[in-house]
């Protein structure tokens, strides 16, 4: 009652005020009275309001537009409080609103109308019909009605397609979706009304679609809100025109008659050619036009017309693929949907455009976003159980497949980066989403099998660069430091360069393809046997089949373990094998280029009447016409590139196998671990850096803690190969190679377990001197001596501890050390020292018979390193003298690592540095800068630790020479304006750095130390490199506290010179002085 009587007495009055006075005030005091009250208690309510309100809204047709877009705001208001029980009050709403906009006799837009009047109408329509009752609907949605409806829609279709006003295309979007009566709130099930509405508005389908599929491509200016909507519109409609909701489309099959229509081309010509039929035509008169929708509308949607918008259609998908890859995550939402939604809904009736949404909801079915990707699996699951969709889902599947295995070359090509992503993308939901059985259906067709792998590999297609031939000669350092920080450093795999694919995030999907391929056990393999087929064969793509494997077999996720390990074992068996070890990693010499050489030839004529001549050829044979080298035997730089990326990618493969397979690799350990090590001590770094990898992967997969411990478990193994390499080829550098790591790799406790090894290596010495293994000796000798430091620590907290070292355990292999390390006998003595020898050897027999009767003092023992370090040095004097340059500096720098580590043995260490002494000079007067480079950084030891034992031998040998250089270096590198990194300007800096140190270490003085300084001063000018001046500079400052005065008098010298005097006045303020200028003095 208390509402009946708010009605009465507040209410109605107001309504009826309007009615006598229609104005803002009047309308406002409708707007404040209806307020919250409910209008659906009593259908008299509405009777009395809306039908009165409706009524004067006609009647102010063309009144302001301001009084009519309150009113019809009222409206809205009022309706979305009431359901409409009347079919004819809603078509009355629908017409006087729409009279207000749209000019129904012209049928087109009232001119100059606001924004908000506009919006209040489409509002008012979206109401009334939203509140309107099922059985309304049905009444309404019939052919009589389809004019309105139609006016409704074209002003719909305007506004979204015209107006900029946000809110305004939004609501109109809204509407539009009310009318086709697939709205959030409609009800799906009710297939009799959807139906209904399908077969009363299908003819204005055309105009429809082709204003939400322009609004769905537009830039992004539009909104992200609005490209949405129209997406979601667009998919709707189509949906509820296509949707397959009768017997004949539920229950459809490929039956008898279906095959038999496929070979009936001309009917399906006939049928495109008759699309005018429902489209129409520019040509079509009136006549032709008023027959068309007069059978459309007696036919309704017939099959001819299904399979004829379906054609028509196809652009629209096409084109709309795109929006897969939007940046927008609403808009992709919207578009993954409506995909799903037709997939389930239409499936049949949109046959000839299922594989384009196919194949965007398999790329969707990957999005970033899980709740998308979800969505479109679950619907790809259904697509596959339900046995409506299981067929023509097979069919299109298979096409699709074979389409873009055609088209991936030419988008790997172009080298594109979102369109490999898109594709790789479709490839990843094609193997995740499809069934395997399918998948292993389509696959054992050898063409698909062969198409579908040959793509796989062009896409892992790896780019050889320079880089794959860098070298480092020096002895390589093994990296130390934490085993997981090294273990990520080295897993970020840099031999992997890939050809084509250049983002990150693209190779990643990569490698999630090869993992999906591992994973079932119905595909792996498949692939697994024909690439292995395609290794056995050495084909060109050989290397990328490995990688593929590798990501197939390697994944560390559970699923299909056990078959992957069956698949890993055969892996290993298959690159554990020797071919592919034993590639040459360099390339042969370059190529000798055949030269034009002149030839000589003189004329001798007959003079006559017929005049002859004879010419002869005085080179009549050249050395180019001779038989080279078979070009097929030559190893080219492509070939060495190739080669080196093999072998990178096997120890890529042994690694992450490794990894794989954990502790049950140790049965491989025998077969792979010496092969590994050979190519850790590779001077390639590449193939180092891979080695390091399978290394490392090696004992983290056995969990061995540390990489000595994990060589202290394996010298058996490595034993084993190592005699057997020596023994079957003593001239090989492979066995060195491997001892030179397992030194780097071992501490001192892994010594004892290299007996049988050493007595090989002791062996081999003892033969005839092996001048092609010298440079693998004395990496061997360097590595030892390097690693000599690292365990003096021990060895000297034993010595001062007064401890045993283990002698009756280690006294054998002692003995071992020292008898590898003695001199081999050389058939021409290399430094023509042998008489000095034999004299020193007389003079030692004579000295013992003199001190037969004497008592001889007992020698203290030596500890072990320092006995092995003097044996070292003592081997390696010899080979400081010989003409190959890579001999002498490995020599050299074998000599500086050991020298310090015989500083508290000076009874070992003087005579060593005698027998260096002689060798040493003549180094330095062949003016090599290389090996003057290293000769000045012995020469600096020998001043720290025998000083007084070569004072006067350098300052007469030594000094005079490197005066000598430093003058005439000084001259070439005054001339040059950009200093080069040449031999000759790195040993000036390193002189000049390094000679104050010098100096002071011998505690050089008088005229020699005044010669040196009058040489280093050349490089205090200004038309010196300003690298070298620095230097320069720090060396008379180093100096100042050891002999001032000096210093003061050698820059007192060329402090008038203007090139000199910036430097010089600068080491003068250090010292405390300045240099008057002309004024001054007078």
């Amino acid at each position: 009652m208390m509402h009946l009587e708010r009605y009465v007495t507040k209410i109605k009055p107001a309504v009826e005020g309007f009615i006598k006075e229609p104005s803002k005030d009047t309308l406002s005091v409708v707007e404040r009275e209806i307020e919250g009250f409910n209008f659906g208690e009593m259908r008299i309510y509405q009777v009395q309001t809306v039908v009165p309100l409706v009524l004067k809204l006609d009647e102010l047709t063309g009144e302001k537009q301001e009084l009519r877009t309150s009113l019809m705001n009222c409206l809205s208001n009022i309706v979305s409080q009431t359901y409409l029980a009347d079919e004819k009050g809603l078509r009355s709403i629908l017409v006087v609103v729409l009279q207000q906009v749209r000019d129904s006799k012209a049928a087109v837009m009232r001119p100059n109308l606001s924004e908000e009047i506009k919006l209040a109408a489409v509002q008012c329509i979206f109401e009334a019909l939203r509140r309107s009752t099922t059985d309304v609907l049905e009444s309404f949605y019939v052919k009589e009605t389809a004019m309105v409806i139609g006016q409704i829609l074209i002003m719909l279709l305007e506004i979204i397609e015209q107006e900029k006003y946000r809110k305004l295309v939004q609501t109109a979007i809204q509407c539009l979706m009310m009318v086709f009566y697939v709205h959030d709130e409609s009800d799906q099930v009710d297939v009799v009304l959807r139906s209904q509405v399908a077969n009363t508005i299908f003819i204005f389908l055309p105009k429809v679609l082709i204003v939400l599929f322009k609004t769905s491509m537009k830039d992004d200016k539009v909104g992200e809100t609005i490209k949405s909507m129209a997406i979601q519109a667009l998919g709707r409609i189509i949906c509820i025109m296509f949707e397959e909701t009768t017997d004949e489309f539920m229950k459809m099959r490929y039956d008898e008659d279906a095959f038999r229509k496929l070979f009936k081309n001309n009917e399906d010509m006939m049928a495109q050619q008759c699309d005018f039929t429902f489209f129409g035509s520019k040509k079509a008169t009136t006549e032709q036009n008023e027959e068309r929708l007069h059978q459309m509308q007696t036919e309704l949607r017939s099959t001819q017309w299904v399979a004829a918008t379906s054609r028509r259609l196809r652009p629209i998908f096409a084109e709309t693929s795109i929006l897969r890859a939007h940046s927008a995550l609403r808009v992709r939402e919207s578009y993954a949907d409506i995909c799903c939604l037709l997939l389930k809904h239409c499936a049949h009736n949109l046959r000839g455009n299922f594989l384009h949404v196919l194949e965007s909801v398999l790329a969707l079915s990957e999005d970033e976003n899980e709740k998308i990707a979800q969505r479109c699996r679950d619907t790809l699951i259904l697509l596959q159980q339900q046995p409506s969709s299981q067929g023509i889902f097979d069919e299109n599947a298979e096409m699709l497949l074979d389409a873009h295995l055609n088209k991936w070359p030419r988008i790997l090509h172009r080298c594109e980066d979102n369109e490999q992503f898109a594709e790789l993308l479709f490839f990843k939901g094609f193997l995740r989403n499809v069934n395997a059985d399918k998948l292993q259906l389509l696959l054992l067709v050898p063409k698909n099998l062969e198409m579908f792998v040959t793509c796989l590999l062009t896409a892992l297609d790896q780019r050889p660069t320079r880089d794959l031939l860098n070298e480092e000669y020096s002895l390589r350092r093994i990296r130390e430091g934490d085993s997981k920080g090294l273990a990520a450093e080295l897993a970020k795999l840099p031999w992997r360069q890939f050809k084509y694919i250049s983002s990150k995030r693209s190779v990643d999907i990569l490698y999630d393809i090869g993992a999906l391929l591992g994973a079932e056990p119905t595909l792996n393999r498949l692939v697994f046997d024909y690439c292995q087929e395609l290794i056995q064969q050495r084909s060109s793509s050989m290397n990328e089949c490995v990688l593929l494997l590798t990501l197939m077999v390697t994944p560390q996720e559970k699923k299909a373990r056990e078959s992957r390990l069956v698949l890993a074992k055969l892996f290993l068996d298959q690159i554990l094998r020797d071919d592919h070890w034993n590639l040459a990693l360099q390339p042969d010499s370059a190529w000798r280029l055949k030269v034009n050489k002149p030839t000589h030839w003189f004329e001798e004529r007959t003079p006559g009447l017929y005049s002859s001549a004879i010419e002869v050829r005085t080179q009549d044979c050249d050395s180019d016409d001779e038989q080279t080298e078979v070009v097929g035997s030559r190893v080219t730089i492509a070939d060495a590139q190739f080669n080196v990326l093999h072998t990178c990618l096997i120890l890529d493969a042994v690694g992450h196998v490794a990894r794989f397979i954990g502790d049950t690799f140790d049965r491989y350990i025998f077969l792979s671990l010496h092969k590994v090590l050979l190519k850790v001590a590779s001077s390639n770094t590449i193939v180092h850096q891979a080695a390091s990898y399978a290394f490392v992967s090696m004992q983290y997969a056995l969990r061995y803690a540390e990489p000595s411990h994990f060589i202290e478990c394996s010298t058996d193994y490595i034993t084993f190969h190592l005699n057997a390499l020596l023994k079957r080829s003593p001239d090989s550098t492979a066995a060195v190679d491997i001892l030179t790591v397992v030194l780097q790799y071992s501490t001192r406790g892994n010594v004892p377990h290299l007996d049988s090894l050493f007595q090989t290596i002791r062996e081999e010495c003892s033969k005839s001197h092996q001048t092609t293994n010298v440079h693998s000796y004395l990496r061997v000798f360097k590595a030892f001596l390097n690693h000599v430091s690292d365990w003096q620590v021990d060895a000297a907290a034993e010595v001062n501890a007064e401890l045993p070292m283990h002698v009756d355990q280690e006294q054998n292999v002692l003995s071992t050390w020292i008898s590898v390390l003695e001199k081999p006998k050389l058939q021409e003595d290399l430094n023509g020292d042998a008489d000095m020898v034999d004299a020193d050897k007389a003079a030692k027999d004579e000295a013992d018979d003199e001190d037969e009767t004497e008592p001889k003092p007992t020698k203290p023992v030596l500890p072990r390193h320092v006995e092995m370090v003097k044996d070292i040095l003592g081997q390696v004097i010899k080979f400081i003298s010989t003409a190959d340059q890579g001999q002498q500096i490995a020599a050299l720098e074998c000599f500086s690592s050991g020298l310090p580590l015989l500083a508290d043995y000076e009874d070992e260490l003087l005579p060593l540095v005698h027998l260096v002494w002689q060798p040493l000079i003549e180094k330095f007067r062949q003016k090599d800068a290389l090996v003057l480079n290293r000769c000045f950084t012995l020469l600096h030891l020998l001043g720290v630790h025998a000083k007084d034992f070569i004072l006067k031998r350098s300052l007469s040998d030594v000094i005079p020479q490197l005066k000598q250089f430093l003058k005439a270096a000084s001259l070439h590198s005054s001339m040059e304006a950009s200093q080069a990194q040449t031999q000759e300007y790195k040993l000036q800096l390193k002189l000049l750095k390094s000679l104050a140190d010098f100096i002071l270490g011998l505690q050089i003085e008088g005229r020699h130390l005044h010669e040196i300084m009058s040489t280093v001063v050349i490089y205090l000018s200004q038309v010196q490199p300003l690298e070298l001046q620095t230097p320069a500079r720090a060396f008379f400052l180093q100096l100042i506290p050891y002999n001032g005065p000096f210093v003061y008098v050698t820059l007192l010298q060329r402090a008038h010179l203007m090139d000199y005097q910036a430097n010089v006045n600068q080491i003068f303020g250090v010292m405390g002085f300045s240099i008057a200028c002309g004024l001054d003095l007078d």
